[in-house]
């Protein structure tokens, strides 16, 4: 018995934790086999990010075809 089992107040009508059953290590042995949950499903964070930077892209370039036509005609 260690010094802490001996000597703590908690433990003093407490009587020793039974080994875990059979079941309870397969299923943690199962447990350990299953994908990440990263894995199993995956963030759709990356194509927003493509959707929006190619919004910004267009907007971009929408612009400069607007002030391009727009200095054109009033330039004349």
């Amino acid at each position: 018995m260690s010094r802490k089992e001996r000597h703590s107040r908690s433990a003093r009508g407490a009587r020793p934790m039974p080994p875990p059953l059979q079941d309870e290590q397969a299923a943690g042995e199962e447990q350990a086999k299953l994908p990440p949950r990263r894995k199993k499903y995956p963030s759709s964070i990356n194509k927003l990010y493509k959707w929006y930077f190619n919004l910004l892209f267009l907007l971009f370039v929408a612009l400069v075809a607007f002030l391009f036509w727009y200095g054109n005609k009033f330039t004349q």
